[in-house]
């Protein structure tokens, strides 16, 4: 596998970059204390805000209030494209929430807004990890789907949870009275001098599970450290029938390749969006970093596997 750079842009307006998504031909971006999940084209010209809170402002969430949404994925929901958003959970209830957002249609041209009350679900996680000796707050980071499962990964433990996707389609419908039920697997990844890569994205395209990994000095998952640099990777994952609770004794994940950038400056990327197969061997794809300083910069990458 090999990684390469095409093209890096700075998001102007856009701060703390934490989610992207290709779909319907657009580029979404959301930066983790926004007001707003952003539209651009494919020459980063803004299409939309699409506001998120009740009164939004331009400029930036207080730390203290933000939800702090960092995991982005796409589901379909009775024929119709949604996005489905989450917050990190590592404070609560604060970041305890999410949204689902009905793309537009033939019908409507709107982009539709429903919060997602995770409350009770993130609760479920918590337990889990706390029962399989995690002892680090939950910080979930990276959501992904594919035809049969959806994904969150805790970047705070390493933790890959897998749901039925049915399961959570119904859930953020807000048709459920139980939360979903994970399948958990640990993810070994890297250590660059002396800090544990940990996982920041992810994103399933072609039934291939690419991810984002960052390596930051810091101990906790609310403050921000030194960035020492960033990863991608290709994550497969065998066997693992329903089970729930505990850690899945069937489910193994391995990590396939891993590949760190190349950057003059280390950088924390956040999140990656596949939306192009090449060739057979080539996939382009996008992802976001944030310098923890409030700059956001988006990077368009050719990922040879």
């Amino acid at each position: 596998m090999s990684v390469s750079i095409l093209k890096q842009a700075i998001l102007p307006g856009i701060a703390s970059a934490s989610c992207v998504e290709y779909a319907q031909g657009n580029i979404y971006i959301i930066g983790d204390d926004s007001h707003y999940l952003y539209v651009l084209k494919y020459d980063l010209t803004l299409l939309h805000k699409i506001p998120l809170t009740d009164n939004p402002e331009e400029g930036r969430i207080a730390k203290e209030a933000k939800t702090d949404i960092e995991c982005i994925t796409k589901v379909t929901i009775n024929g119709y494209l949604h996005l489905v958003l989450l917050g990190s959970g590592s404070k609560s209830p604060s970041r305890d929430k999410g949204f689902l957002i009905k793309l537009p249609t033939p019908y409507n041209k709107k982009h539709i807004v429903w919060p997602i009350d995770c409350t009770a679900w993130y609760s479920l996680l918590r337990l889990q990890l706390s029962m399989e000796g995690m002892t680090a707050a939950m910080n979930l980071e990276a959501a992904a789907a594919d035809e049969s499962f959806f994904y969150l990964a805790d970047r705070s433990s390493n933790t890959l949870f897998r749901f039925d996707l049915p399961e959570v389609i119904e859930f953020v419908q807000g048709h459920l009275e139980h939360s979903p039920f994970p399948t958990s697997v640990p993810l070994s990844l890297p250590i660059l001098h002396q800090v544990p890569y940990q996982i920041t994205g992810a994103d399933v395209f072609d039934a291939t599970f690419f991810f984002t990994a960052t390596a930051e000095d810091t101990d906790n998952p609310i403050d921000d450290g030194e960035i020492l640099g960033s990863a991608i990777g290709i994550l497969e994952m065998n066997g693992g029938n329903k089970t729930r609770g505990a850690v899945a004794t069937g489910l193994q994940a391995t990590i396939r390749s891993f590949i760190p950038l190349s950057t003059h400056i280390p950088l924390k990327v956040e999140s990656i969006a596949i939306y192009e197969k090449e060739n057979d061997t080539t996939y382009i794809g996008l992802a976001v970093s944030d310098d923890d300083k409030g700059n956001s910069e988006i990077l368009m990458l050719e990922i040879h596997v």
